[in-house]
């Protein structure tokens, strides 16, 4: 073991009377950062199952709570900042039109376990950037399957590349490397002009084994539609892989990368919140099945009312 050499300043030994007094300091300083961070969460960041009123009561909650009214929804958690959503589909047409489901089946169960019919009524977002972000990835495969169908660069092309600043560069390194380029897109949705969103986890928590599985996900599964003016912006990302042999992607070779955001100038206009049980096109009401599992009755969750936000589960 290694001998601490005295340190002098003045012909004294350097006293270590000093240390756990300011060791108790420390820890006491680090306590309050936490305790006020703590007590500087929003009611949005410290969420609770108990945060939203379900069953007959559902859709009467704060302005931060879902507005959807239905009989088999049982008390869930207050609406984030913001979700998102990832997605292949240009901005153009998502600020233009907004999404819209599939369908019209409200089974939340056969949604969330992958809607082989393709008929949901439901759309998908997460609370969770990151996860939306390995969607979109996943979604921007795609449009590189797509980019990659277009015919290879002309002789002509690379010439008139090669004499374009800087963008020409580009484009003729995409050239002569083979390097495939597409975009995908996170889309980020403002929930104060879309609460017609369920939440996933809350909604299924009765089924231990469906909860586990599918609680990372982070889901908020929007009811038919999200209005475009509830679609704050866009989140671009580029991806980029190499041309294989026979015309295909070398997926060894895939890029994701930030660009940039768009913000959707529809946000700024009137805004209407969407309700689906007002649109007879959403097929939706309030004894509309989801199929979802019952919770336990137990003396926290019979005969819940707003007044104690339907507590148990």
């Amino acid at each position: 073991m290694f001998k601490r050499t005295a340190v002098y300043v003045r012909g004294k030994t350097r006293s270590s009377k000093g240390r756990p007094a300011f060791a108790a300091f420390l820890a006491v300083t680090i306590a309050i950062t936490l305790l006020q961070a703590l007590l500087s969460l929003t009611p949005a960041q410290a969420t609770s199952v108990n945060d939203c009123p379900g069953g007959a009561y559902s859709g009467e909650g704060s302005s931060s709570c879902p507005n959807l009214h239905n009989s088999d929804l049982v008390n869930q958690r207050a609406f984030p900042h913001a979700l998102y959503r990832g997605d292949s589909r240009l901005p153009y047409e998502i600020f233009t039109h907004g999404f819209t489901a599939r369908g019209s089946n409200d089974d939340l169960v056969s949604h969330i376990q992958g809607d082989r019919t393709n008929n949901s009524n439901f759309i998908s977002t997460s609370g969770n950037l990151g996860l939306s972000e390995t969607f979109a990835r996943s979604q921007g495969v795609r449009n590189l399957d797509s980019a990659i169908a277009e015919p290879a660069c002309s002789t002509g092309k690379m010439a008139i590349f090669a004499g374009i600043p800087w963008l020409g560069q580009l484009l003729l390194e995409s050239c002569i490397g083979n390097v495939i380029r597409a975009e995908t897109f996170v889309y980020v949705i403002d929930p104060m002009w879309a609460r017609n969103a369920l939440y996933v986890p809350d909604q299924i928590r009765g089924n231990a084994n469906l909860y586990r599985q599918y609680v990372s996900q982070d889901e908020w599964a929007y009811v038919h539609r999200i209005p475009r003016e509830a679609i704050l912006g866009v989140r671009v990302y580029k991806m980029t892989a190499r041309r294989d042999r026979g015309d295909t992607l070398d997926l060894r070779t895939l890029t994701f990368t930030y660009e940039r955001f768009l913000a959707n100038h529809y946000h700024t206009a009137a805004r209407i919140d969407y309700d689906p049980g007002d649109d007879p096109i959403a097929h939706w009401n309030y004894y509309s099945d989801l199929h979802t599992p019952s919770l336990p009755v137990n003396q926290y969750n019979r005969g819940c009312s707003a007044a104690d936000m339907c507590r148990g589960g």
